[in-house]
């Protein structure tokens, strides 16, 4: 130990000597005629007053990437002009792919893109299929219903749904026997078979403000509006399907939970607006149940809990659906699930799930089992499974512009120009596709293939069979 101590000793005074000889070298080079000349002094870039890095190398998804079996031009539907029609400006059914070029409607074979057939021209970007016929709306906004599979006209409507007015919510819906077309606040209804007018009918309290439900049963038409007053509140109306005429209204009730046995179950969504939701923890759904042919109440049920922690309390609004028999509710920070067809006063869940983490998430759905949560703020999808209570997610490596779910398969077309297959029952990513698109429409699916829609075009990919 000494020797080294030593040996460190002499070292240093070695390096002593030759830093102050090389001083004393730069000191005479830096003077020059009396003149001292002084370096510049080192220049730094500017540093960032805040710097965070949300991707790293290790977050890309390594999957097999799949080519388009094709790859097919169509008009861009974001320069379409027009809200109502995303989600209606291509569909898929029966093997085939409907959509826009050149302001025509163009068959194709799902499996190969190659061109069935056209039909028209300046058509509105809007189409629905129903048993074979497709309708869509002319330039002029006159109904008209072609064959799907030769795209022969077969009638074109002589009467025009035009409105001169912004905004309004528009949409067509068959059903067996009409071609309902909705307005705003107005309802069109057309026979099916020859496209001649039945009937029109507008909502006056609805001054123009309607939504796309429509739902017929049992002779009625059902339809909800957004109407205004001290508190604006969505308002539940019923027609008569054979004249149009109105047969009854309840301000506050949305859209049918469920039509059984002549009954129609509505959910009451004006009366939590009510209530000191901020001081007090209780917290209330309540289904009310209506005559269809009359609106005459017939009972109503509550499903009660009460919110955690202290006040004030957060709204917890939320949404609820039934699906085989089971009623599924949102209750604060988890899901209840009812036996609705033995509803028994004051009943406590048969189970309750967890939500997602965080305020963000809507409750939209279930499928394969598991609770479907949306996220308001992302446009993320999670889910908890019902088996066991587990949270799941879908994740990718971009944030997601479009995601579909077909069966096995969850369709999540990305914000980098990718498009990731992800298996639903297992959370695993199975695939990429390469679009080169920033946005995307709804991913559609037909015969073994799924359709995706990039900006300007489709493309056709064969789907794995572990997402079939």
């Amino acid at each position: 130990m000494l020797k080294i101590k030593k040996k460190q000793t002499s070292i240093s005074f070695k390096a002593r000597l030759r830093r102050s000889l090389i001083a004393s070298i730069a000191a005479g080079i830096l003077t020059v005629q009396g003149v001292l000349l002084v370096p510049p002094s080192q220049v730094n870039a500017e540093t960032a007053d805040v710097s965070v890095r949300n991707w790293h190398y290790s977050s890309t998804i390594e999957v097999p990437e799949l080519k388009p079996s094709w790859t097919v031009k169509v008009d861009n539907y974001l320069n379409m002009g027009e809200n109502d029609v995303l989600g209606h400006q291509a569909i898929a059914e029966e093997g085939k792919v409907f959509a826009f070029a050149g302001n025509k409607l163009i068959a194709m074979d799902a499996r190969t893109g190659k061109r069935l057939w056209s039909y028209g021209k300046d058509l509105k970007p809007y189409i629905v299929y129903d048993k074979g016929v497709i309708y869509g709306l002319s330039a002029g906004q006159k109904p008209y219903a072609l064959n799907a599979k030769t795209g022969k006209l077969k009638w074109q409507s002589n009467t025009s749904i035009f409105m001169d007015a912004h905004l309004r919510t528009e949409a067509l819906v068959p059903t067996y026997d009409t071609l309902y077309a909705i307005k705003g606040s107005a309802t069109f209804a057309f026979d099916k078979a020859t496209g001649k007018l039945r009937w029109k009918m507008n909502e006056p309290s609805g001054e123009g403000n309607g939504s796309d439900y429509l739902q017929e049963a049992e002779g009625v038409i059902l339809r909800t509006f957004y109407v205004q007053g001290a508190l604006t509140s969505i308002q539940l109306t019923a027609f008569e399907k054979k004249t149009g005429k109105k047969l009854w209204e309840h301000f506050g009730q949305g859209a049918a939970l469920q039509i059984k046995d002549g009954l129609v179950y509505s959910v009451d969504y004006y009366s939590p607006l009510l209530a000191d939701y901020q001081s007090l923890p209780d917290r209330k759904w309540i289904v009310n149940v209506y005559n269809l042919k009359t609106g005459v109440k017939k009972s109503s049920r509550e499903y009660s809990w009460k919110m955690s922690g202290e006040p004030p309390y957060e709204y917890s609004g939320g949404s609820l659906f039934i699906n085989q028999g089971k009623l599924y509710m949102d209750q604060g920070n988890s899901v209840a699930e009812y036996n609705f067809d033995t509803y028994k006063k004051g009943e406590v869940p048969l189970r309750t799930f967890p939500r997602p983490y965080g305020g963000d998430w809507e409750l939209i759905g279930l499928v394969q089992e598991r609770l479907i949560f949306n996220n308001r703020m992302t446009g993320e999808l999670a889910g908890t499974k019902l088996a066991n209570g587990q949270r799941i997610g879908w994740n990718g490596d971009a944030p997601a512009a479009q995601i579909d779910v077909h069966g096995k398969g969850l369709y999540r077309a990305q914000r980098n120009g990718t498009l990731l297959g992800i298996n639903l029952m297992t959370s695993r990513p199975v695939f990429k596709v390469t679009t080169g698109a920033d946005l995307h429409e709804s991913t559609l699916k037909t015969n073994g293939m799924i359709i995706i829609q990039a900006e300007g075009k489709l493309l056709g990919v064969k789907v794995p069979a572990s997402l079939k």
